[in-house]
């Protein structure tokens, strides 16, 4: 079984005018496994897809991750990414 090893995880923010990246928060292995269980991940269990942050969300959010809260006209997302494989 997978444990998440070389996987990292950020905070993405896109305009939602062109849909560009307009920024990344960097977020640990103990802040991600706190904010997952936000999310119905199914058989996603290290997030090797994107998930959105609605607004009911951004509370828990902000609280887990310490990070600034939303920007208006940007869409936010959580992203996991291999680092080595």
């Amino acid at each position: 079984m997978y444990d998440g090893a070389n996987t990292e995880w950020q905070l993405t923010s896109f305009d939602n005018r062109d849909g560009q990246l307009s920024g990344a928060f960097p977020i640990s292995r103990e802040q991600f496994i706190r904010v997952r269980e936000l999310f119905d991940y199914g058989d996603d269990e290290w997030f090797s897809d994107s998930y959105p942050i609605t607004p009911e969300l951004w509370p828990q959010v902000i609280e887990i991750l310490s990070c600034p809260p939303p920007e208006p006209g940007k869409s936010y997302y959580i992203d996991g990414y291999a680092t080595a494989w």
